[in-house]
């Protein structure tokens, strides 16, 4: 049962169904909620379940973490590529810094207005 469950193509198909788990979940919220913190923190959760998908597919059972250490000095074939890795960690790093810009913009318009509901903006007044 548990070398079944570390088939590479199982193990796929299952980071696979949960990204996309993650993203519905992630789409719902954003299309359904009026708050702006739910709508923002819902673009987190979407974000994250392209990390887990991205990463997840590039995992290879049986190989090893990149890191040059104990006389290691070259790259073979039983290492994992680090490139995805470095990939998603800087994009890791920009999504929290666009969260917190976008969490501190919720902020700030709290406190100009007394509301965050996305159903109440009507700052510009009508149309016509």
């Amino acid at each position: 049962m548990l070398e079944t469950l570390n088939q590479p193509a199982y193990l796929h198909f299952v980071i696979t169904v949960g990204a996309f788990v993650l993203f519905a979940i992630g789409l719902i919220g954003v299309l359904s909620k009026k708050n702006l913190f739910k709508i923002f923190l819902s673009f987190s959760i979407i974000e994250s379940s392209l990390f887990l998908f991205f990463i997840g597919n590039h995992y290879e059972v049986g190989k090893r973490a990149p890191i040059v250490a104990d006389g290691v000095t070259t790259f073979d074939h039983q290492m994992v590529d680090p490139v995805p890795q470095a990939m998603i960690l800087t994009t890791i790093v920009i999504g929290i810094a666009v969260l917190a810009l976008g969490l501190s913009y919720v902020v700030c318009y709290y406190r100009l207005s007394g509301h965050t509901r996305i159903d109440k903006m009507d700052e510009l007044g009508d149309a016509s």
